[in-house]
């Protein structure tokens, strides 16, 4: 007997999620987006269907190309549930009293 089923193309096989805890980079971002979307069992393309951007863009992204579109790593972060936590170096900020230059009151 024949199965008449459409093949759906390949399985979508889970990849470990990196360790968030070290120095981000992008690469990091990249491999946290592939291990999220392969641990949601969702394809390249289902990505892409959904949020109207080609299939190309996803691989870059997942690849942890420059050139992409910033906002284009938000919309796929935001499909998968991903967010950023935006942190400073405690060594670069100044005290609140030095942060403003002699001459800062000359934009008033």
């Amino acid at each position: 007997m024949q199965n008449n089923k459409k093949s759906l193309g390949k399985a979508v096989k889970p990849t470990a999620m990196p360790d968030l805890s070290t120095k981000f980079s992008p690469n990091l971002l990249a491999l946290a987006i592939t291990a999220k979307r392969t641990g949601m069992r969702l394809r390249i393309v289902d990505v892409a269907k959904a949020l109207t951007i080609s299939k190309q863009t996803i691989i870059k992204i997942e690849k942890g190309d420059p050139k992409v579109n910033f906002i284009n790593v938000l919309r796929v972060m935001e499909l998968l549930g991903l967010s950023f936590d935006i942190t400073t170096d405690e060594s670069q900020l100044k005290p609140a009293d030095q942060q403003l230059g002699e001459h800062d009151d000359q934009w008033f």
